[in-house]
């Protein structure tokens, strides 16, 4: 074998110390929960995220990301001030490279643990789920269109005594430039496999939460689900531009459909709208949410944290402000309500109010 040296990129010549970039994120949040026929609960929290990201060189890319919350809880970065003052765990949430080279700019490939690289809601995966693994990515634009495919396999529950759970997903969108405005389409496959060993794990280890109905043995321990999961994702969204600066209208209808699910509890729905950024300093936003997730339609382990799980309907409003430059205030409203219950279950409804103060660095 020959070995040659390669030409020297312009920033893998640079001290290591340019090329390294810090950041991250600090939230203190007062929770509230109010329901009839249930003790009504308030807690005060906190998230923290710092981050690094590193240029190895002009095709290699580093990233890491420290994040606080409970390390058996996949959506969720936010820490309970509780527990007599114990200190709290701070672990790796991220942690990847990236591989885009040089030669070939539209080519993505990153492995590792990493950020969703699709276009999803909260329907489908929290805002705080990384993926484990590794995703290939196309993107270009011709003029005014632009298009984006990604194939990812994301390892969820490796065993040397059964079938390791795997997703595959694959996804592909376009997006359209009309004039100031914009629209964009996209269509995602999510399909578990082996999720039955998820359902193991749920059980067994105490990870996560589930509302998915399991399948049993005859010694009541838990084998599975009772429904596979194949997750066939459509979103469109549209950005309007007022004439307003800083002040846009964004709406965005996300609907999901389990193909593998056993009953007809297999369809979700969330519909967005929203006004302004709250990107510059005395500017707002003011978001508002519908969702209805039956019970089946997705995997519940991974979906937004701050609802109970699937077999829900909810609304959802956020008022954000920024109060100076890189600090937030927000006040976000959730309202939840069962679509299934038991005979004699507790179905009033849920509501919960959020006030966050959050800055970035």
């Amino acid at each position: 074998m020959t070995l040659a040296a390669a030409p020297v990129s312009a920033q893998s010549s640079q001290p290591w110390w340019e090329r390294i970039q810090f950041g991250g994120d600090f939230r203190e949040r007062l929770d509230g929960f109010f329901q009839d026929g249930a003790t009504t609960r308030q807690r005060l929290r906190f998230r923290l995220r710092l981050t690094l990201d590193a240029e190895i060189n002009d095709d290699v890319a580093f990233g890491l990301r420290l994040g606080s919350g409970d390390l058996g809880n996949p959506i969720s970065t936010n820490e309970t001030f509780t527990d007599l003052l114990t200190r709290k765990p701070i672990s790796i949430d991220r942690a990847f490279v990236t591989f885009n080279p040089s030669g070939a700019k539209a080519l993505t490939i990153r492995g590792g643990k990493f950020g969703l690289p699709v276009t999803r809601t909260e329907m489908t995966f929290d805002n705080d789920v990384n993926w484990e693994g590794i995703y290939q990515q196309i993107r270009s634009s011709t003029g005014p269109v632009s298009y984006r495919f990604v194939a990812a396999q994301v390892q969820l529950a490796e065993s040397r005594s059964s079938d390791d759970a795997i997703l595959f997903a694959g996804y592909g969108e376009v997006g359209f430039a009309l004039g100031d405005h914009s629209v964009q389409f996209s269509v995602a496959d999510y399909g578990f496999r082996d999720a039955d060993r998820v359902a193991v794990v749920l059980d067994v280890e105490d990870i996560g939460r589930n509302t998915n109905p399991f399948r049993f043995d005859e010694d009541g321990q838990v084998t599975g689900f009772q429904s596979g999961f194949n997750l066939v994702d459509v979103i469109a969204q549209a950005t309007i531009d007022t004439g307003r600066s800083n002040y846009p209208v964004q709406l965005t209808a996300n609907v999901v459909k389990n193909t593998d699910a056993v009953t007809d509890e297999d369809f979700g729905v969330w519909l967005t709208a929203a006004y302004g950024q709250a990107s510059q300093p005395k500017s707002y936003r003011l978001a508002y949410t519908f969702a209805r997730i039956e019970q089946d339609a997705m995997l519940s382990a991974f979906i937004f944290s701050d609802m109970p799980g699937t077999n829900i309907r909810m609304h959802r409003t956020t008022v954000s402000y920024m109060v100076a430059p890189r600090v937030h205030l927000d006040f976000i409203g959730i309202f939840t309500k069962k679509l299934l219950v038991a005979p004699g279950e507790l179905n009033t409804l849920l509501k919960r109010t959020q006030l966050d103060a959050r800055i970035s660095f």
